[in-house]
């Protein structure tokens, strides 16, 4: 017997159906287009976190700028400062005492003035015998006016 020719294989038909279109037959979702939105997301993400670093190290700069000028100050102040502060405790002090006495000078008048009164009331009668023994002795009290 004589062989058969088998025939050679057709060749594939090119039916214009891509990777893509199997992709959304089997799923309904197109996995790449989900991971192409997924990698979209994460550089804006990195892209926003980027800039709030950024912002972040500005606003470090700038405080530290201000905490030297800060510290810059109070290296130009603090000496004056401690030579001054021991002076107005003593000033305070002081004053402090004098109003202390001041405040007590009122009730320390009002004591004398009492004392005088006390002292010319129990004078009174030693007074009258002065009084009486000088007219003895032929001397004339003064003169009230």
């Amino acid at each position: 017997m004589a062989a058969k020719k088998t025939p050679p294989p057709n060749p594939p038909e090119e039916s214009g159906h891509g990777l893509g279109d199997v992709l959304s037959f089997i799923g309904g979702v197109n996995p790449l287009a989900v991971a192409g939105k997924a990698v979209e997301t994460m550089v804006q993400l990195t892209s926003e976190m980027v800039q709030s670093l950024s912002n972040f190290n500005d606003t470090m700069r700038e405080l530290n700028v201000a905490a030297r000028r800060v510290n810059s100050l109070l290296d130009d102040i603090e000496a004056p400062i401690r030579v001054i502060v021991p002076q107005v405790k003593n000033t305070m002090k002081k004053v402090d005492g004098v109003i202390g006495q001041v405040g007590s000078l009122p009730a320390d008048v009002a004591k004398a003035v009492s004392t005088l009164g006390d002292l010319a009331s129990r004078l009174g009668p030693l007074a009258q015998f002065a009084e009486t023994a000088g007219g003895m002795f032929g001397i004339k009290p003064p003169s009230r006016s």
